[in-house]
């Protein structure tokens, strides 16, 4: 019986050291957490756009954009996590929206570096209002990324008002450290390239038969630069759609006083000569003969970090917003040349209508005017004809003032039996050609047609 005894220690004591050991590793891993770093694949981003309210002022009306899924690196950098591929590069520390202007505001990562959120807005000072939140929740296998947005803007008295969701999630493929998968491992891998091109053609084909140019967009639209210093401005131009265009804006130097001190290159670099003085200087870039200007303020060094501080410029005395400009195409930004063409149009069948009308009033006028020439013409004539008539009469009338009825006249014409009456003898006419005589109320010849005249 006191074998049992003696073992007893000895037994307690191997369980209880097999019992700390079996529990150090699960220590050790509540503490240190699996990296995110490695290989993993990406679902195409889906954006689903709500328009509010979007006048024409507003410019291109908002359509979902997205991104193409693939292979994707992830790295992680302390809490924070950054992944390139399968679009652009991106990370936890930002919001994926990447409008000019927008900035992050607020941003927190708690989690044992598995959920981030990060919060930007516009300034206040622009008219263009947006807040973007971006949420990221992460397990040691997956990764999903949703993003929320609403816009107002007041352009031209007109309210734009638009909200979306952006969503993606991320697959681990292979954590970073680990072996390489076996040979049964890889098709889930290979399964997911030809997800990428279903999503491919929908995003291009937007812009394979992109349109004309409709906005051009300059970052950053002010810029505090020191003598001897270069900058790249950047350009965008897009069409009524929303799609970037190809299209290099033309650069040029505003007229100034730094105007000679200045270049600028075809890709917009500026460059300022080491003896250039302070004060303003405007750069412009255009295209299709619509132009936007950025303002440089060119500083000494000693009164650069004076100058930054109360500018309200960034820390890299750049403005977060940019400058844009309209470019009339006939479709949202392109009105005013559209409308202008409708108004020409308009001038020009107005004065089209005008001028038809002026020249059937003045046709109908001439045809009057000769008319009227005719008519005076004959009343002239009849007149030259009476009077000849009644001289020959007014001479036989002395002669022969009792003519008889029927008797001739000159010209061999008979004058037409007329009713005598005693004391007053009623006036006729007669006509000028043949003689004949008509009562007073005639005013044509029944044989020729000729106007008759007064035989008195």
């Amino acid at each position: 019986m006191r074998r049992p005894l003696l073992a007893s220690p000895a037994l307690l004591l191997a369980l209880l050291a097999s019992s700390l050991v079996a529990a150090t590793p699960r220590t050790g891993a509540a503490q240190d957490p699996l990296t995110l770093s490695g290989s993993w694949t990406a679902s195409a981003l889906t954006e689903q756009w709500a328009v509010t309210a979007w006048g024409e002022a507003c410019g291109p009306r908002p359509r979902p954009q997205g991104a193409p899924g693939g292979a994707v690196q992830v790295h992680q950098q302390g809490s924070e996590l950054s992944i390139s591929g399968a679009g652009r590069p991106w990370s936890t520390a930002e919001c994926w929206e990447q409008m000019p202007g927008l900035a992050r505001s607020k941003h927190s990562a708690s989690g044992n570096a598995r959920s981030w959120q990060t919060r930007c807005t516009t300034p206040a000072n622009d008219p263009r209002r947006a807040v973007v939140t971006t949420t990221t929740q992460a397990t040691d296998t997956s990764i999903q990324m949703v993003e929320t947005g609403q816009y107002q803007f007041i352009i031209q008295d007109t309210t734009c008002t638009a909200s979306v969701t952006r969503t993606r999630t991320y697959t681990l493929v292979r954590r970073a450290g680990e072996a390489p998968p076996a040979a049964s491992a890889p098709p889930p891998v290979a399964s997911a390239p030809p997800a990428a091109p279903e999503k491919k053609p929908a995003a291009s084909r937007t812009c394979d038969a992109p349109g004309e140019p409709a906005r051009l967009e300059v970052t950053p639209s002010r810029k505090l630069m020191r003598p001897g210093e270069r900058f790249q401005f950047r350009a965008l131009v897009m069409d009524a759609e929303g799609c970037a265009l190809p299209t290099r804006p033309a650069w040029s130097i505003a007229p100034g006083p730094l105007a000679s001190a200045a270049t600028v290159d075809a890709t917009g670099a500026l460059s300022l000569g080491a003896e250039a003085g302070e004060g303003k200087l405007g750069l412009v870039a255009s295209v299709a003969d619509k132009g936007v200007t950025v303002s440089i303020e060119v500083t000494s060094p000693d009164r650069y970090e004076a100058l930054l501080a109360t500018s309200g410029l960034n820390e890299a005395g750049e403005s977060d917003q940019a400058a844009f400009a309209m470019i009339a195409t006939g479709t949202i930004g392109g009105r005013t040349t559209a409308g202008e063409d409708l108004g020409r149009q308009r001038k020009n069948l107005f004065v089209a209508i005008v001028g038809g009308v002026a020249a059937c009033l003045g046709f109908a006028g001439l045809v009057l005017l000769r008319r009227g020439r005719r008519r005076a013409g004959g009343d002239l004539e009849g007149p030259a004809s009476t009077g000849g008539v009644s001289g020959e009469r007014g001479g036989a009338g002395a002669e022969e003032a009792p003519a008889s009825a029927g008797a001739p006249i000159a010209g061999g014409a008979t004058i037409a039996e007329v009713p005598a009456h005693p004391g007053a003898r009623a006036r006729g006419k007669i006509c000028p050609t043949c003689g004949e005589l008509y009562p007073g109320e005639a005013m044509f010849c029944g044989k020729d047609g000729t106007q008759l005249v007064l035989v008195n």
